[in-house]
């Protein structure tokens, strides 16, 4: 019969070709600490690096220029959306005058006249919001006089469709009053833009 091997020789001694001897025992653990502990600076490092990108993008240049950025892309999409509303206002507009053209008995035309002209200056109203969408495109700056003249367009078109059978006084000389301030205020603006230029 063969000899089983001894692990241990005396009480309380180890055999060297044991693994758990204790010299290897110490290296694993140095080993082991010095992977943690490489481990831990590089995540320390590339923390610092991330930070330290993280502080320069929020620079106020390179802050801006992403301010901007998003603000052409929200312009582009608004644009896009505007051109989809006019479209759509101009189907809608062919059905209308279609319909009512071949549908009302004569006579009846006048009443619905007032309509057919709301119509055609809610898409003239559209153009103009494109247009300014399209004016802060290209000069990154918001045209007043534009939005003025918008809203000049917008009352003018609530006036024209106005009946005066269903509006009191006072909704009268609210809209005069309104007409009043816009033109005053495009007055303005257009003084001091020749003045300007």
């Amino acid at each position: 019969m063969q000899k089983k091997k001894v692990l241990f020789k005396h009480k309380g001694q180890i055999d060297k070709t044991s693994f758990f001897h204790p010299i290897d025992l110490s290296w694993w653990f140095f080993f082991f600490l010095f992977a943690v502990d490489f481990l831990i600076l590089r995540g320390v490092q590339q923390m610092r690096k991330l930070l330290k990108r993280v502080q320069e993008s929020l620079k106020d240049d390179i802050f801006m220029h992403f301010i901007e950025n998003i603000e052409v892309v929200v312009s582009k999409l608004l644009s896009l959306f505007m051109v989809v509303v006019i479209v759509a206002a101009i189907i809608d507009l062919g059905f209308f005058l279609v319909r009512e053209l071949f549908d009302t008995p004569h006579g009846k035309f006048n009443a619905i006249l007032f309509e057919i002209f709301g119509l055609f200056l809610n898409i003239l109203i559209a153009l103009e919001i494109l247009e300014n969408i399209t004016g802060y495109l290209k000069k990154h700056v918001l045209q007043v006089e534009l939005v003025i003249v918008t809203s000049l367009i917008a009352i003018a078109r609530k006036i024209i469709i106005l009946d005066l059978r269903k509006v009191t006084g006072i909704d009268i000389i609210g809209l005069g009053i309104a007409i009043l301030a816009l033109s005053i205020s495009y007055l303005i603006i257009r003084y001091s833009n020749q003045k300007n230029s």
